[in-house]
């Protein structure tokens, strides 16, 4: 019987889910789960206008409700904090304790970070751009937003020496906001047409 050949599609797709496996296999620290642990990372990263749970079921691509029990068990294990959101009082922001930085302090996925530094700074420059265009791909599909970061976004107004500011929430932004997750960015980087999330 002839040997199937396996598309190049499939082998990378395949490979980013080996990637995604090998965060978590070598560790049962503070008994976290999966979802748990991608929450603790994504409120790390996320910018002040997307640490809500919409935002994060947006970014963990699943329901609001799973999110919600999963972001729910952090809270009452003291690794977030809820506070009432200033922009939408019917949301709530949650934001990391300091037990939670102690323990992404102990993350198995440093060690996949560390693996990434064998790949030239050109390397990791194509590979980020194309696993981005699988994932804006995605999201059109599912009619989800693709979390981005400011310096990729449409939104982000400004330059050095005047300040930035995002023209979509009419504030400000902070030069160490740029590089933080944001569930509302329209990636211009990506090449796909990004849109604004949920905003509760």
């Amino acid at each position: 019987m002839p040997r199937r050949k396996v598309s190049g599609e499939r082998r990378v797709a395949e490979l980013a889910l080996q990637l995604g496996r090998a965060a978590y296999g070598e560790s049962s620290a503070a008994s976290l789960t999966p979802a748990q642990w991608m929450a603790l990372r994504f409120f790390a990263r996320a910018n002040r206008f997307s640490r809500t749970v919409s935002a994060f079921a947006d970014f963990h691509s699943t329901t609001r409700g799973t999110a919600s029990q999963t972001v729910k068990s952090l809270v009452q294990r003291g690794f977030l904090t809820r506070t009432r959101c200033t922009r939408d009082r019917r949301s709530a922001t949650f934001n990391l304790t300091d037990k939670a930085r102690r323990q992404l302090a102990a993350d198995p996925f440093e060690a996949v970070v560390q693996a990434a530094t064998t790949l030239s700074p050109a390397q990791r420059d194509r590979t980020a751009s194309g696993l981005r265009l699988i994932l804006q791909s995605l999201s059109v599909d599912r009619e989800r937003p693709a979390p981005g970061i400011c310096t990729l976004c449409g939104h982000l107004a400004g330059g050095a020496g005047r300040g930035f500011s995002c023209q979509l929430m009419c504030e400000p932004l902070a030069a160490a906001e740029l590089e933080q997750l944001c569930v509302y960015c329209q990636d211009c980087g990506a090449g796909a047409g990004g849109r604004p999330g949920r905003r509760g």
